[in-house]
């Protein structure tokens, strides 16, 4: 049962950080520069 929670938190965390990670890229490639 925990390590099933564990899994779910884990890939949870990793779409979100995906997802930011993807924002991020896109913002910056349409500004054109690298400052955040």
């Amino acid at each position: 049962m925990e390590k099933h929670l564990v899994m779910y938190l884990t890939r949870k965390s990793i779409m979100l950080l995906r997802k930011y990670l993807l924002v991020t890229e896109f913002q910056v490639s349409k500004c054109g520069s690298h400052s955040y």
